[in-house]
């Protein structure tokens, strides 16, 4: 398996790979992780050097994407989707994935990464933002799984807010998807 950047040739892959780990037979939902991909190409919160997939020796088994996201004043980033095809999970991939954007986030100097997830993400130090006073909606649910990691720690208890995601996260009216 090797991480490499995202590029646009790897869009169609990409987007199978997701598919292959979101997609569930009886869903209603009205977004779909597996274009997600696609949308934040054209986001005002794309970082192209953030975005990575995982490979095995030819072809995209996951992706994950970090992008610009605000809490309050503060710049940071969001997490996700992260995704691994269905055969490949519990590989380790998606561990690697994680591991790596996380590494790229603090080369870069980001003081933090958010994300709305469960606690898989507990193991490389995503702790719960409601003691710091952090939430990402009205919806006590979607609150009660925003995380953050501090990458500075000297930011940490200083930040406080409705965490905003880059505009590939909201629809037309304005809702997170």
């Amino acid at each position: 398996m090797e991480i490499k950047t995202f590029k646009s040739s790897y869009l169609r892959e990409t987007k199978d790979a997701l598919r292959s780990a979101f997609y569930h037979e009886n869903s209603d939902a009205l977004f779909n992780e597996w274009e997600f991909a696609e949308k934040l190409l054209a986001s005002d919160g794309y970082l192209p050097e953030l975005c990575m997939i995982a490979t095995d020796e030819k072809n995209v088994v996951g992706y994950n994407a970090l992008t610009k996201a605000k809490i309050g004043s503060s710049q940071g980033l969001a997490l996700g989707p992260l995704g691994v095809r269905k055969e490949y999970q519990n590989k380790g991939i998606g561990s690697a994935l994680v591991r790596e954007c996380v590494g790229r986030a603090e080369r870069s100097g980001f003081p933090w990464i958010a994300l709305l997830g469960g606690g898989y993400y507990s193991r490389f130090g995503f702790e719960s933002g409601k003691p710091y006073g952090i939430t990402v909606s009205e919806n006590a649910f979607d609150n009660e799984h925003l995380q953050i990691l501090f990458l500075d720690e000297s930011v940490k208890g200083k930040i406080s807010g409705r965490l905003v995601y880059c505009d590939a996260f909201y629809d037309a009216e304005g809702n997170l998807l």
